[in-house]
């Protein structure tokens, strides 16, 4: 078990009560999970907590069980946990390390400090430039990169880390929806190659939606529904953005017109609005 959340919440300091919790919630070595939740939904707090930034940057109080990588989450100390746990968030440019003249050293930066073999560390940097398509970039300094060019450098700097839990918290922001779609993809490939667990903080539902059959909805730290698809389906709209089409499709399911499953992708909408309608004429 790679997380296992029983009753779990974090209070701040000086705060009386929590801001997030309670949360249950089990994950297993190389499965996927998608947290969804709109902004003020303690998704961000979330990924802090799981990546082991209590207490070290985070002050508080933790009640209940929180257990990542068979390590509570009381007794965990951020340095010791990178070489198994990372965490991409929103802004790649404050991720950079700032000690590197190249996407090529910015990538190195880690492994290099986990006293790898240079053999290990050409191999790493290698492996995660290509999966992120950013090889063209190895020769840039890193101050030179647009946003989305940045956030393809700072996942490839967390995939050459070998992690066995990827945190990522709106980590395509600034990447267009193919390419969004098309480095997830990827990043499943890595994952089921490496035994991986992942977890995708999103407020958008796709195409987050397509990789996992697990799901957690938070509003304002607590969690309004978890499972599969179709169990968060009917709590999703009032929550998180989601396109017209889906929206229909969620107008239809309140009313009670459609006996269809519910689908995870554009393509598979489609079709099914096709058969719908045919029916239905």
């Amino acid at each position: 078990m790679v997380l296992n959340l029983q009753q779990f919440s974090f209070t701040p300091k000086d705060n009386e009560y929590p801001i997030i919790g309670p949360i249950d919630l089990q994950l297993k070595q190389g499965e996927w999970l998608v947290v969804l939740g709109g902004n003020g939904s303690g998704k961000s707090l979330l990924a802090q907590l799981l990546a082991g930034w209590y207490p070290d940057l985070l002050t508080g109080s933790l009640q209940g069980l929180g257990v990542v990588q068979n390590i509570a989450l009381d007794k965990s100390r951020l340095v010791s946990l990178a070489p198994g746990r990372q965490l991409v968030q929103q802004s790649p440019q404050l991720q950079l390390s700032g000690c590197a003249f190249t996407v090529e050293q910015e990538i190195a930066f880690g492994p290099e400090n986990l006293g790898l073999s240079d053999n290990e560390i050409r191999f790493r940097v290698k492996e995660a430039m290509i999966l992120t398509q950013c090889d063209s970039l190895r020769f840039r300094h890193p101050s030179t990169l647009s946003g989305g060019e940045a956030q393809r450098v700072v996942i490839a700097s967390a995939l050459a880390m070998h992690p066995k839990l990827l945190l990522l918290d709106e980590a395509f922001s600034r990447l267009t929806p193919n390419a969004t779609q098309q480095l997830q993809q990827r990043i499943k490939q890595y994952s089921e190659e490496h035994k991986c667990s992942v977890i995708i903080f999103e407020r958008s539902l796709l195409p987050a939606i397509t990789l996992s059959e697990q799901f957690l909805l938070l509003e304002a730290g607590k969690t309004k529904a978890t499972g599969a698809l179709e169990d968060i389906f009917p709590f999703l709209f009032s929550t998180i953005n989601a396109p017209d089409s889906w929206q229909a499709l969620n107008w239809l399911v309140e009313n009670h017109y459609w006996n269809k499953n519910i689908v995870n992708n554009d393509k598979a909408l489609l079709k099914a609005f096709k058969e719908f309608y045919a029916t239905a004429g």
